[in-house]
């Protein structure tokens, strides 16, 4: 019996699990998904959903592989060079704020708001709405808010993001090549495609630095709201442990969680002066017996000893060479079983690499190496790099929890 072909594979997985996500939706009484102005931002799938969430990747999934067989090799191969310059520009001009939401605007009225001409607005608000569904226009020449534009509007850390991610990313993934090509397979922070996109021979650090306004974008990047647990405050024995640092821990909120979740526990948080100076005027006044803020830089002599050191997306900001030095920097520090927990994702195997999270992952690594010749690490690095730092290292291995996006990698002091 001949087997069925791929094409039709994928698009019967679509219609099978699409019906299910909308048998869902229809017997909790919750809209039909869409991209209208007043559409939810997300499908409110609830985490003991697993079946539903489940299903919601595979048709994702399954999309993006029909999508790619039906357009073929040469069609795929065409490079889509203008693809982000009209989000750029109506970000620039601040065309998704030109009017309200709920409301209808002209192309001339956004050229008055704007500056630029009726010509350039018509063709870059059309470009973003067959492109990106930015905007709508039902009826020609009248334009209104799609579900995306809307969210721009009203949502300044959404806006800011995606500000940050073609001023800032954007341009240094075009330099990438250029940077490796000039410095091959260097490890240095400064010698990368971000410094090129800059014309600086500095870090992407220490640019941002010079340009306030720039890096007060960045840093609120990076503070956005999200899952500040991510499986690491109940898949960890906190209880059976006594003290805890958290390096590179920014405003605290891991130590902070522990804290209140394990009474037992002393935690510290270090950080750069001014982050761990501002962590420390938010703490809660209860906490204050426990939680304690100090400055300290990794990358120098670590001066406490406590039971766990815990990293949380620190190491994939350093090429393995700092990577070795961070971790050599606790051991004059380090007592017998002290545990090192480092707290990140885990590039994909073979075997996963189709899937949502594993093209994050991938483009997350490709995202360091622009930025900083930083890396995400595959399961088998994770050893090596502890063997490297220090013999005495034991690897204990990497888990990640039902639900969670990062691992919790973990090796013991045995010296």
């Amino acid at each position: 019996m001949a087997s069925t072909n791929k094409i039709i594979e994928l698009s019967s997985l679509i219609a099978r699990e699409t019906a299910l996500i909308n048998d869902f939706l229809v017997r909790n009484k919750l809209p039909t998904p869409s991209l209208d102005a007043n559409a939810l931002q997300s499908i409110p799938i609830p985490d003991s959903a697993t079946d539903i969430k489940a299903a919601r990747i595979a048709v994702i999934e399954a999309c993006s592989e029909l999508e790619a067989l039906m357009t073929g090799p040469k069609e795929l191969l065409k490079f889509k060079w203008t693809a982000y310059a009209s989000v750029k520009a109506i970000l620039r001009f601040k065309l998704d704020k030109s009017f309200p939401t709920g409301e209808s605007t002209s192309f001339e009225a956004m050229s008055k708001f704007s500056g630029l001409s009726v010509m350039n607005v018509r063709r870059i608000v059309r470009h973003a709405i067959i492109n990106h569904h930015f905007f709508q226009e039902n009826t020609p020449g009248a334009i209104t808010h799609s579900a995306l534009t809307t969210s721009l509007a009203s949502d300044e850390g959404m806006r800011n993001s995606l500000i940050v991610e073609l001023d800032e990313f954007w341009p240094a993934g075009v330099k990438m090549a250029d940077a490796l090509e000039k410095w091959p397979n260097s490890e240095e922070n400064n010698e990368t495609g971000f410094a090129l996109a800059n014309n600086s021979n500095k870090s992407m650090y220490d640019i941002l630095a010079e340009y306030p306004e720039r890096g007060e974008r960045f840093g609120r990047y990076f503070s956005q709201p999200g899952s500040t647990d991510d499986g690491i405050f109940g898949n960890y024995p906190w209880a059976e442990k006594t003290t805890m640092v958290d390096v590179g821990g920014s405003h605290g909120s891991v130590a902070i969680g522990i804290a209140e979740r394990y009474p037992n526990m002393k935690c510290f948080v270090q950080d750069l002066p001014d982050t761990v100076a501002e962590g420390a005027s938010r703490l809660p006044a209860e906490l204050r017996d426990r939680v304690t803020f100090m400055a300290h830089d990794f990358l120098t002599e670590q001066p406490l000893s406590v039971d766990v050191y815990f990293f949380r997306s620190i190491f994939h900001n350093w090429a393995d060479k700092y990577c070795i030095k961070i971790l050599q920097n606790l051991v004059p520090a380090l007592k017998p079983g002290a545990r090192i927990i480092i707290h990140e994702r885990i590039l994909p195997g073979l075997e996963n690499l189709t899937t949502v999270d594993a093209r994050r992952a991938i483009n997350l690594d490709v995202g360091m190496l622009q930025l900083l010749n930083a890396q995400q690490r595959e399961m088998h690095e994770w050893p090596e790099l502890f063997r490297r730092a220090d013999s005495r290292f034991h690897y204990l291995g990497a888990r990640q929890p039902a639900g969670a996006m990062r691992w919790i990698i973990e090796a013991e002091w045995q010296g």
